[in-house]
Parts: structure tokens; C-alpha cells; sequence
């Protein structure tokens, strides 16, 4: 019994040894052949001059409550400079509040909570809604101004 054991155990190691270097083989082709996703153009309308209307082409649900734009936006917020960023974010004309947000919290808690990270916008509605399906209209101003409810 001991030696057929041993057989089988060669047999499958040998088995292993065979087919292991095809197995990591794969592995390092995928990696060459990764294909980096385009980035969205969207064209972004002025409202009023420095008052921009958010484009939904290409946003997409960052987790949670989040939502995350498919375009660059300049000037975000940074490791070296983590309040940089002069953006302000309008719900139908209403300020949402809560810049410079931490990312997992505007996930967990939502309601209107923001971050302009890099050169992308991390936001939440201020009911946690869809903002593509709840119809409202979502403008930001990055250089501080501010523009009062409709």
C-alpha cells in the first residue's frame, strides 16, 4: 500500500511540476496584455461664467453613498496639500457642505459630503439618492465663489 502511495505522489507531483511552469507562464502574459481603460472626455457646460453643471457621461457608483465622475477636473486636493482644493458643490443651487471629505466616510455616511481628490470628484447627494435618476441639477465652482439658490 505504502509503495502505491508513493507512486501516486511522484505521479501528481511530477504532474504538478509539469504543468506549474504553463500556469505562472499565464499569469505573467495577462499581465503584459493588460489593456488600460480610456479616459472619459466629457464636455463640461458653463451655467454662469466659474459655474460648471456636472456631466454624468462615464460617473459611476464609487461604493456606498459615492459617486465618482468619469472626467478630470483640475486642481484637486493632495497628500501635500490636503485642503488645496477651492471647489464648491451645488445640489439644484443649494451648497452640499463637508469639502475635503474623507472617501470611505462619504461611502458610509453620504449626504452631500465631497472630496475634489487629484483631478477627480468623489460626491454624495445630500439624500443619497441617484444623481442621475433623482433629476437634480449638480453645478461646482473651483475657484470659491459661491452662487445662491435658484
Amino acid at each position: 500500500m505504502k509503495g502505491k502511495l508513493k507512486i501516486f505522489q511522484k505521479v501528481a507531483l511530477s504532474g504538478f511540476l509539469l504543468t506549474a511552469p504553463f500556469f505562472f507562464n499565464g499569469c505573467k502574459k495577462e499581465e503584459a496584455t493588460k489593456v488600460t481603460p480610456p479616459t472619459v472626455i466629457a464636455t463640461v457646460k458653463e451655467k454662469k461664467p466659474g459655474l460648471y453643471i456636472i456631466n454624468f457621461d462615464g460617473l459611476r457608483l464609487d461604493g456606498g453613498f459615492s459617486y465618482k465622475i468619469g472626467y478630470v477636473i483640475e486642481g484637486g486636493d493632495s497628500n501635500d496639500e490636503p485642503e488645496k482644493s477651492a471647489m464648491r458643490l451645488f445640489e439644484n443651487g443649494i451648497e452640499l457642505h463637508e469639502a475635503h471629505t474623507n472617501h470611505q466616510d462619504i461611502r458610509d455616511f453620504g449626504k452631500g459630503r465631497f472630496s475634489h481628490w487629484g483631478t477627480t470628484l468623489y460626491f454624495s447627494t445630500s439624500d443619497n439618492t441617484d444623481p442621475v435618476a433623482n433629476g437634480r441639477e449638480y453645478t461646482y465652482t473651483l475657484n470659491g465663489s459661491g452662487y445662491p439658490a435658484n
